[in-house]
């Protein structure tokens, strides 16, 4: 469940990033797209797998977490 969480998080402020950008600078969503991305391509890559792997990484650790504290109630 934290894992869609972060999922979700991540589309969503990617939108918010968009809209933004696309109302102040008047860029298509393409455009858009390109020039976050793909600005410096291995930058942006690692920019994007870092992200990435630090939300599945908080959201494994946090999912560890829920499932020792079930565990201690079911052994109490």
């Amino acid at each position: 469940m934290v894992t869609l969480a972060t999922i979700l998080v991540f589309i969503f402020l990617n939108g918010v990033i968009f809209t933004i950008d696309i109302m102040m600078f008047h860029y298509s969503f393409f455009e858009e797209l390109g020039k976050l991305y793909y600005f410096n391509p291995l930058f942006g890559r690692i920019m994007l797998y870092f992200m990435i792997f630090l939300g599945f990484g908080s959201a494994i650790a946090i999912d560890i977490r829920i499932k020792k504290n079930k565990n201690k109630k079911q052994a109490t």
